[in-house]
């Protein structure tokens, strides 16, 4: 009704000044959901929406780091182990797995958008989301990535297990020579997919029209992928042993079902023992995790410069 113009917003005015001290009451008083503390859990859709909106702010503005470029690598895909029901290992700060590595995920993705904006960055899970294992390395095979890395925390039936290691695939796994290799536990203790169950690794096997040199040409480029996915476990390992100080528990081969068929370079870092009294504390430190985050970015570094003389050569 718009007979009596005048009158109509000064009744809506007063209305509003009535309801608005009950509204602010209301407000205050109704429950809101609380966010864990550090040691309980991580809120994930606090995670993703902070981290994106924050760097939603300086798109515009001029950046503290000048912008830099890999010379070799241009997609990378950064693998946030387990997730959903696969929680992973829980350790003495009675946190999964599967949240730590998010937001180490996480931390990862925006150092490297924001020193390296010209990279292609991918997440194989954004939230909490379960993916099988062969999934998350044939994402990477789709979008054609050049790195694939997979970020887990270690986990001990004891407390006295500490350090980080980093894996890549069993040599047997990476080059198949027709005989069957049987499945072993994958990192964290989550079996792998058995090879009858890979449709990559069947498509491998049969080839193109079994035409020897498509065999040879494709067993040349594994060779040459699973020298690279070596070369970037050992630098991996290095940085994190220089960067965290943690005990230096080698690079290792394994027959992970998150690495199979993988067409790129790719590895496993197991980024410290999360069941370690002393350890499995300090993983929830943001110091700890920004230099882990560190070591992971002087290591991509460091393996696109080794691409680039391998190039050269």
């Amino acid at each position: 009704m718009r007979e009596n113009g005048s009158s109509t917003p000064s009744m809506c005015a007063r209305l509003c000044a009535m309801l608005l001290p009950v509204l602010v009451l209301t407000s205050m008083s109704a429950p809101t959901q609380a966010h864990p503390p550090l040691f309980r859990g991580i809120d994930l859709d606090t995670v993703l929406t902070t981290r994106d909106r924050a760097r939603a702010l300086p798109v515009d503005a001029p950046s503290a780091i000048p912008p830099r470029r890999f010379k070799q690598l241009r997609t990378i895909v950064i693998d946030p182990g387990h997730g959903g029901e696969n929680q992973g290992a829980l350790g003495v700060a009675d946190v999964h797995e599967k949240f730590l590595t998010m937001n180490l995920a996480y931390q990862l993705r925006d150092r490297l958008q924001l020193e390296y904006p010209d990279a292609r960055v991918v997440l194989t899970r954004y939230w909490d989301q379960e993916l099988q294992l062969s999934e998350r390395i044939h994402m990477a095979n789709r979008i054609k990535a050049d790195l694939f890395i997979s970020l887990h925390y270690n986990a001990a039936p004891h407390d006295r297990a500490a350090g980080v290691e980093t894996y890549f695939l069993s040599t047997e796994m990476a080059i198949p020579t027709g005989e069957e290799v049987k499945a072993v536990k994958v990192a964290s203790r989550v079996a792998v997919i058995p090879e009858s169950e890979d449709d990559s690794a069947k498509q491998d096997k049969a080839g193109v029209n079994n035409e020897a040199m498509m065999v040879l040409q494709r067993d040349l480029a594994r060779a040459r992928q699973h020298r690279n996915s070596g070369k970037l476990a050992e630098i991996i390992q290095d940085e994190l042993v220089d960067h965290t100080g943690s005990p230096d528990r080698g690079v290792k081969q394994a027959n992970f079902g998150v690495l199979r068929g993988a067409l790129m370079p790719a590895v496993v870092v197991e980024a410290g023992f999360v069941t370690h009294p002393y350890e499995g504390r300090k993983i929830m430190r943001q110091k700890y995790q920004d230099r882990v985050v560190q070591a992971l970015m002087d290591s991509l570094v460091s393996f696109d410069d080794a691409l680039e003389m391998q190039v050269a050569q």
